[in-house]
């Protein structure tokens, strides 16, 4: 299957509450440029990524066409989100013209071109999942512990993830029919009973959900920057 000509569906519509800051998260500077900024520049670099449709927020429009053109971000076509993630990654697939699709999402700044296109390598899979080890213990309960689990079966799941664009958007429109809400892709494609294959992601393609993540980050940009 080729890999040229790819979409990329860029998930960038969330508020991120949990930073407590009156802009929404992927505006937030680090180290003086926008936490979304890192990551489109990657993606704009990659070869094989034809557009990238960034899932916006409606409220704040202005602010991502002013970011687009200050970063000369020329792949970049605006995508309205919308009210969860799982609806702005359907909007996005409307949209998608490829055979093939590339997710990723905006508070997660360190990729590079090397390692987006590592997933080509299984562009014959359905969907590729990049994940870490789970190097803590993890156990089922509410006030008591129910049940133990086995951390050496558990993956901590990352993007950016490629799919095949048919069984991603067959894998939605399940999901529609059943009420059924998953917090990132390839869930849903593993319930259309789809294989899933998981492969290397990296410890430091962190996401940036809270004000601790926003010092790892800076510490993890410092350190590049000294090497």
């Amino acid at each position: 299957m080729s890999t040229t000509g790819i979409d990329c569906i860029y998930l960038a519509a969330g508020l991120g509450v949990r930073m407590n800051r009156p802009l929404p998260k992927q505006f937030i500077p680090l180290l003086g440029k926008p936490i979304i900024v890192y990551s489109l520049e990657v993606l704009e670099n990659v070869a094989e990524i034809q557009r990238i449709l960034v899932v916006y927020n409606r409220e704040f429009r202005s602010m991502y066409e002013e970011m687009l053109l200050n970063y000369n971000l020329s792949k970049c076509t605006l995508i309205e989100g919308g009210a969860t993630r799982q609806e702005s990654v359907s909007r996005g697939l409307d949209t998608v013209l490829s055979s093939q699709v590339i997710i990723h999402e905006a508070s997660r700044p360190f990729i590079t071109v090397k390692f987006v296109q590592s997933l080509f390598a299984f562009s014959g899979e359905k969907a590729v999942v990049p994940v870490v080890p789970i190097p803590f213990t993890v156990s089922v309960g509410g006030d008591y512990m129910t049940a133990e689990l086995d951390r050496s079966q558990l993956h901590n799941v990352q993007l950016p993830q490629l799919y095949d664009t048919e069984v991603l958007r067959r894998a939605h429109q399940k999901a529609r029919r059943e009420n059924y809400l998953a917090t990132e892709d390839g869930i849903l494609v593993f319930r259309l009973g789809e294989r899933v294959r998981f492969v290397p992601g990296r410890e430091s393609n962190i996401k940036i959900t809270s004000p601790l993540d926003m010092i790892i980050a800076e510490y993890l940009l410092r350190e590049a920057e000294s090497i």
